[in-house]
């Protein structure tokens, strides 16, 4: 039998994130006729309209007719909506729970009306109710309300660039960081489920720091982010700049300020917010061992997003707080004349807001740190870490983090 190499592995790994099967579509309606009921899931509102179509529901129940009573339920990645049409009318009846709305809609024909109701759902409802109802509903808004979105990404990256260096503490010779320009990219990957969907997230973080005197730094920080739910996708990025000061030998705080948008043809939403926080991170030396306490505080709040004539603001705003440990080796072990460390680390996030779905979660992660990559550049690091997230209403998520500096 062959040897099974860590490419390999790696390989695989993002096949099964990438490629994953069986993935929950985030939209489906089950239409009821009588005593018969039958479920239809989209990976969009178009599709799923298209499959309401009054030739499409005779295929799937062969005695409705364009007059029949008919009931359909909906659910919008997590947003139930309650509809029907009478016997002999086309005028659509809709009742949405989360967000307190009655509607109706008529459009002289039934596939009319579905469409009425779509383009509602597609422009975000009347006051931009529906926007709300997926942060607090919604398992998988990529705007909003789940660790994997964009909101909880830009806290989670400027909570780390409190560590410019995973080995911040080892070297008495440097504070900061050990060059003076620093340049970080990486691919970060995995799934999260909760709620019956699954979500496929692959990220390429990309930062830039600068410190002259390697103790006070510059930091500019860049994510891009890819998401994905059954056969919808999503995107989103940030740009944040923060300014890292030194307090005391081992103590130093960051500022930052970060913007980031995002948005979905598939979900039918977008979302922009602006972020600024500060970030505490004391290294405590233990023989050969780094021991770092992070704290992070920030206030975030929705802006102004204008596409198609439609401002796509979430109307939140509130607080985020991440603690977090991590136990870090400073003199490992040589591998094929290679340094190899270890760090583990345990982070809490959590959204003091009730208008988010969910507001309280952890994260646990162990990575191997290998230096001296390239042994024609002064410094370089290589990071592998894998990580586990849980929390609240059933929460879990797998990822593996490659981070490469230089």
């Amino acid at each position: 039998m062959g040897k099974i190499s860590f490419r390999h592995l790696l390989s695989l790994f993002f096949i099964c994130c990438i490629f994953h099967l069986h993935a929950r579509e985030p939209y489906d309606a089950t239409v009821t006729v009588g005593p018969v009921s039958v479920t239809i899931s989209d990976p969009n509102l178009v599709d799923l309209s298209r499959s309401l179509q009054s030739p499409a529901i005779t295929e799937l129940i062969p005695f409705y007719t364009p007059t029949t009573p008919i009931s359909i339920l909906f659910n919008f990645r997590g947003i139930e909506a309650l509809t029907a049409f009478p016997a002999d009318s086309t005028t659509l009846f809709v009742t949405i729970p989360e967000t307190n709305t009655t509607l109706t809609f008529a459009g002289g024909t039934r596939e009319n009306s579905i469409t009425l109701f779509k383009d509602y759902v597609r422009d975000a409802g009347t006051n931009h109710n529906l926007l709300r109802a997926y942060a607090k509903d919604s398992p998988i808004d990529p705007i909003a309300g789940n660790p994997n979105s964009l909101l909880a990404q830009m806290a989670q990256y400027d909570y780390l660039a409190g560590h410019l260096s995973p080995f911040s503490g080892c070297d008495s010779c440097w504070k900061a960081q050990p060059i003076v320009h620093q340049f970080q990219a990486g691919l970060k990957s995995g799934r999260a489920f909760d709620g019956g969907y699954d979500t496929t997230i692959v990220t390429i973080p990309l930062r830039y720091s600068y410190s002259p005197n390697l103790d006070w730094a510059l930091i500019i920080d860049s994510p891009l982010t890819y998401y994905r739910n059954g056969g919808a996708s999503s995107f989103f990025s940030s740009l944040g700049i923060g300014f890292r000061l030194p307090l005391l030998q081992d103590w130093s705080i960051t500022s930052s300020v970060r913007l980031g948008a995002g948005g979905s043809l598939d979900l039918c939403t977008s979302g922009c917010f602006l972020l600024t926080g500060l970030n505490s991170v004391y290294n405590y030396k233990i023989s050969d061992f780094i021991f770092s306490l992070t704290n992070y505080a920030g206030y975030y709040t929705s802006v102004n997003l204008w596409l198609t004539g439609i401002n796509f603001n979430y109307q939140l705003q509130n607080y985020i707080f991440k603690n977090g440990l991590s136990f870090t080796s400073c003199r490992g072990w040589d591998v094929w004349n290679k340094p190899v460390n270890f760090s583990v680390s345990f982070t809490d996030s959590y959204f003091p807001s009730g208008r988010l779905y969910l507001r309280h979660y952890d994260e646990i992660e162990v990575s191997l740190l290998i230096n001296s990559i390239n042994p024609c550049i002064d410094y370089d690091c290589l990071s592998i870490g894998f990580a586990y997230q849980f929390g609240e209403k059933s929460l879990h998520g797998y990822y593996l983090n490659i981070v490469y500096q230089f």
